[in-house]
């Protein structure tokens, strides 16, 4: 008797960002519009140091990193500073290692500007898109196309 078995295929993401909601909101917009056949598991992080402890211990289990572009970074004084340096700087860091050589990396920033796009390519991301210009639907079958 034939079983209407499916296989179900698993995506791993990261998403660095430093806005709350919007971290709940990716890993809401997952959970509610993936496939019945594609497990899409979403981790999240607030900064480019707690992105850059997950990849060392979890690389074998990443598929995809979101990263923003605009991100705090934290000063030896304890305070923080935004700047778009560490982001591109990390995207280059990961290019340089083979563990990262498969790894998908999206920036998903809320500038639309031709030179952010631009340096976030020179970096070495993937693909870049911007909040706001992509439904949480299309997100999802972004992903699920990669």
């Amino acid at each position: 008797m034939p079983t209407n078995q499916t296989t179900i295929h698993t995506k791993r993401i990261l998403m660095v960002d430093d806005d709350d909601m919007m971290r709940i909101l990716f890993r809401e917009t997952f959970w509610i519009h993936s496939r019945k056949d594609l497990m899409i598991e979403v981790q999240t992080v607030r900064t480019i140091q707690e992105a850059r402890e997950y990849v060392t211990e979890h690389h074998e289990h990443l598929d995809v990193l979101f990263l923003g572009l605009w991100l705090p970074v934290e000063q030896s004084d304890g305070s923080a500073v935004r700047e778009t340096l560490p982001s591109l700087e990390f995207i280059k860091e990961l290019r340089k290692k083979e563990d990262f050589k498969d790894l998908t990396i999206v920036v998903y920033s809320r500038f639309s500007e031709e030179e952010f796009k631009k340096s976030a390519c020179e970096a070495g991301a993937d693909h870049y898109l911007v909040k706001g210009e992509i439904t949480p639907h299309e997100m999802v079958q972004f992903v699920e196309r990669l």
